[in-house]
């Protein structure tokens, strides 16, 4: 046991520990009320916002497993990038506005005061579902990664992972997780470029480049479908450019506009102004980090093709062994890089985990306090202050996530594995939350049942997919759910009561 981890390796491991938590000690100091807890007091630079943001998204599904598409497939994965820059243009212009007009801590607050309770309950209860779901793909992710790298059980990982970030988080709040996702974001970008000089001086770039070539690995763009299905296969292919562009910007409103996970964080910063320069700009830095692990996987592919890759980890596919793509990277860091490098390799690892670690927990603790908790339960029995109620919050999600993850710990495909659970919920959030910015309409009894309906359709539909019993890809999903939420409430005739200052829109 351990006997992949060198000295050298633990004492950057170590190193890298003392750095997260120290900075989570630190932040403690200023997390004097629930509100500096969930906001940092709107104090935050749009620098360290913008670092944050790019942490939580790359997280561990990009630095473990955006590889292995590299690795097994190509580079098409980044159409999805143009549709995302498209859409946190969107976000800046027509959702921030809106959400520093409220001044909410949540943004289900804002549904709260732009429709009612009922609404506002639904929406956080579909973002904890939803978060807690997505996040423990992520955190499974992170900890098969580091069980494969260190040869210990992978129970034994996902504790280490909790563990730590249920400290760091639960002292510091949201100053602690946006200062530790930047400095997560330089550790786990330097870790990439690291590994792929390292793959270059061992065979060679122009080695990559020709295998890469000859094996249409460096494919980005793909216009006409490769799936079965007649004149209807291109609704079956997420990466044909039309439905990755479309798809992109879609799950990226979605995202950084219904999510408090990644919402969170621009409502940190001093201004509306700063909120939007942080999210536009972190789309233009995400694509090449995107980019870079791509490349990585296709420089692993290369490598093992020199080398030979009966070592690799293999499944059975009908009758026939397959290399399991997913697991590569962290099969090349354990068992390739030596002293050193492993240890740096492995910080990356251990940054990317906690990055969307930290942020799911933060996000989750303050919608349960300010969405739930303060409305539902009395004053009476509201005996603790609310910054310890957080910190509960904090430690009760910490544990669910590791239930999940250790539950989800035989999964494959993990880079779409997120995608396809978001898609269920994505659709009625988004639906709810454009019904409020863009229209006067809208009534508090019936947007929950529309949001779920919604989400029950996409649940069917989704599963019939998967099914192969009827041809629609699932990158459709979160569209259908976004119409359907969207529709039923503009067919109401009753109008929710609104103000200027509530919508906000455009501010």
């Amino acid at each position: 046991m351990f006997e992949n981890l060198t000295l050298i390796d633990g004492l950057i491991v170590l190193l890298y520990f003392a750095a997260v938590l120290g900075i989570g000690f630190f932040h403690s100091r200023k997390s004097g009320s629930s509100e500096d807890f969930i906001t940092g007091s709107r104090q935050m630079p749009w620098l360290a916002v913008l670092g944050s943001l790019v942490a939580t998204e790359v997280s561990a599904a990009t630095f473990l497993a955006t590889p292995g598409a590299g690795f097994s497939e190509n580079m098409s994965y980044l159409q999805m990038g143009i549709g995302s820059i498209l859409a946190r243009c969107f976000i800046a212009f027509v959702f921030l506005g809106a959400f520093y007009a409220a001044d909410s801590l949540t943004i289900y607050d804002y549904l709260g005061k732009r429709f009612g309770n009922r609404t506002r309950y639904a929406a956080s209860a579909f973002f904890i579902v939803t978060r807690l779901l997505a996040s423990a793909v992520r955190l499974m992710i992170a900890s098969t990664g580091l069980s494969m790298i260190l040869n210990i059980p992978f129970v034994w990982c996902l504790a280490a992972f909790t563990l730590i970030a249920i400290i760091y988080t639960g002292s510091g709040g949201i100053r602690g997780i946006i200062w530790t996702d930047v400095l997560q974001a330089v550790v786990f970008i330097s870790a990439g470029l690291v590994l792929i000089g390292f793959i270059i001086h061992s065979i060679g770039w122009h080695t990559i480049i020709d295998i890469g070539n000859a094996n249409d690995r460096f494919e980005i763009f793909r216009f006409t479908s490769t799936a079965d299905g007649g004149s209807f296969a291109w609704l079956n292919d997420p990466k044909l450019f039309y439905i990755a562009v479309l798809f992109g910007f879609i799950s990226t409103t979605a995202a950084f506009g219904t999510d408090q996970d990644l919402t969170q964080r621009m409502l940190t910063c001093k201004n509306v102004k700063s909120a939007r320069r942080s999210v536009i700009l972190s789309g233009l830095v995400s694509i090449p980090v995107a980019a870079l692990f791509l490349f990585v996987g296709i420089a692993l592919f290369a490598f093992y093709q020199v080398h030979g890759d009966a070592d690799l980890p293999q499944r059975i596919n009908d009758g026939v062994s397959v290399v399991m793509a997913d697991k590569v990277f962290p099969w090349f860091i354990g068992h390739e890089l030596p002293s050193g490098l492993r240890g740096l390799l492995l910080v990356g690892v251990l940054a990317a985990a906690m990055s969307s670690l930290d942020s799911a927990m933060g996000a989750l603790s303050s919608s349960a306090l300010v969405d739930l908790y303060r409305p539902i339960v009395p004053k009476h029995l509201q005996s603790l202050p609310d910054l310890w109620v957080s910190r509960i919050f904090v430690v009760l999600f910490g544990l669910i996530l590791s239930s999940a993850a250790w539950a989800l710990k035989d999964a494959e495909g993990f880079l779409w594995l997120t995608f396809q659970i978001v898609s269920v919920t994505y659709g009625a959030l988004l639906g709810v939350f454009l019904l409020g910015l863009l229209t006067k309409r809208g009534a508090d009894s019936l947007n929950w049942i529309a949001m779920v309906s919604g989400a029950l359709l996409c649940s069917v539909l989704l599963a019939l997919i998967k099914l192969g019993h009827i041809p629609l890809g699932w990158t459709w999903l979160i569209v259908i759910g976004t119409a359907w939420t969207f529709g039923v409430g503009v067919c109401v005739q009753q109008k929710a009561p609104q103000s200027n200052d509530e919508r906000g829109f455009g501010n």
